[in-house]
C-alpha cells in the first residue's frame, strides 16, 4: 500500500492554514492594542525636596471618564546612602540594596481629555514625589501602574537622585579622656560611691527651724527640754494607801468604806464577846 501525496487543495489542510492565519492576526492585533505606559523621566534629580515625574499612558481604548483613577505602586529596591566612614570626614555615596522591598501606593486621577473635553486613549501625565512623605528618598524604584481594567503595561525602573541625610558608619570610640583615665583603677570596674539617701552616711540634709546642736566630738546633742513620759503624781500615795500606812503585817483586813472609829468599836465588841464566853465556861466547870 502506497501513501498518496498530500495535496494543498485538500480541504482539511486549507482549514488548518486559515485557523493559523487568524490566530496570528489576533495575536498581532492584541499586542498592537494592548495597554502600556512608559516613564519619560527614568532618572530625576531632586529639587526643593521633590522629584518631578513624567509618564505616557496608552490604553487599549479610551476610558469612560475624563479623569480616571489609577494607582502607581513604587517598590524601593536600593537606597543611595551617604555614609561617613571616619569622624570629621565628608559623606560618601553607597548603593545599599534592600533585602525586603518596601512598597508604597500612590493613587492619582489621570486626565485623558483635552481642553475641549474630548477623551483619548493615550495621555501624558506629570506628578511630583515628595521626600517629606517619609517613604521617598534618593534610590532605585520599580514602578507598576494599574487602572480600572487591571494592570497597565509592565514594570518600569525609576532612579531618584539626591542627597539623603548622612549616616555615620565608622567605628565607635568608647575611650574616655586621658586625664580622667589616670584616676580610674587599672583592673575591675570603676565603682563610685553614690548615696541613695536611705542610709546614715554623711550627706546634706534639710535643716529644721531649730537644728540640733553638735559638740566638738561630732555627736549630735539634743537641745531643749522634753516633757516627762511619767506623770508627776505617779509616786504619790493614794488615800487608801495612807490609811494602812504604819500598820503591822498580818491580815490587815478593813471593810471598804468603814471609818476608823467604827473599826475600833467592832474590835472592842469582839473582845467583850470572847470574855463573856470564857466566864460561862468557868461557871459550868465549877
Amino acid at each position: 500500500m502506497t501513501n498518496s501525496p498530500i495535496s494543498i487543495r485538500n480541504p482539511w489542510i486549507l482549514r488548518v492554514v486559515s485557523l493559523a492565519a487568524m490566530a496570528a492576526v489576533l495575536l498581532v492585533g492584541g499586542r498592537a492594542f494592548a495597554s502600556s505606559y512608559t516613564i519619560k523621566t527614568p532618572e530625576v534629580t531632586e529639587s526643593g525636596g521633590e522629584w518631578h515625574i513624567k509618564v505616557r499612558i496608552d490604553l487599549s481604548r479610551a476610558p469612560s471618564m475624563m479623569h480616571t483613577p489609577m494607582r502607581f505602586t513604587f517598590s524601593k529596591e536600593a537606597v543611595d546612602e551617604r555614609a561617613i566612614m571616619t569622624k570629621g570626614a565628608d559623606p560618601v555615596h553607597h548603593r545599599v540594596v534592600l533585602e525586603t522591598s518596601q512598597k508604597q501606593i500612590v493613587g492619582l486621577d489621570v486626565d485623558f481629555a483635552d481642553p475641549s473635553g474630548k477623551v483619548f486613549k493615550s495621555t501624558y501625565f506629570e506628578f511630583d514625589l515628595a521626600r517629606k512623605d517619609g517613604y521617598f528618598e534618593a534610590g532605585e524604584y520599580l514602578v507598576t501602574l494599574s487602572g480600572p481594567d487591571g494592570d497597565v503595561g509592565t514594570a518600569q525602573k525609576l532612579l531618584l537622585k539626591g542627597d539623603n541625610p548622612p549616616v555615620y558608619r565608622g567605628s565607635m570610640d568608647f575611650s574616655g579622656d586621658a586625664k580622667s583615665a589616670k584616676n580610674k583603677k587599672k583592673n575591675g570596674p570603676d565603682i563610685q560611691s553614690v548615696s541613695s539617701g536611705l542610709d546614715g552616711g554623711s550627706q546634706e540634709v534639710a535643716q529644721n527651724d531649730t537644728p540640733a546642736a553638735a559638740n566638738n566630738s561630732g555627736e549630735v546633742v539634743a537641745s531643749g527640754k522634753a516633757d516627762s513620759m511619767i506623770p508627776t503624781g505617779a509616786y504619790s500615795a493614794t488615800p487608801e494607801e495612807e490609811e494602812v500606812k504604819g500598820h503591822p503585817s498580818g491580815c490587815g483586813c478593813i471593810v471598804a468604806g468603814a471609818s476608823e472609829s467604827w473599826s475600833h468599836g467592832l474590835l472592842g465588841g469582839g473582845a467583850a464577846v470572847f470574855l463573856a464566853a470564857g466566864l460561862l465556861l468557868r461557871r459550868r466547870r465549877a
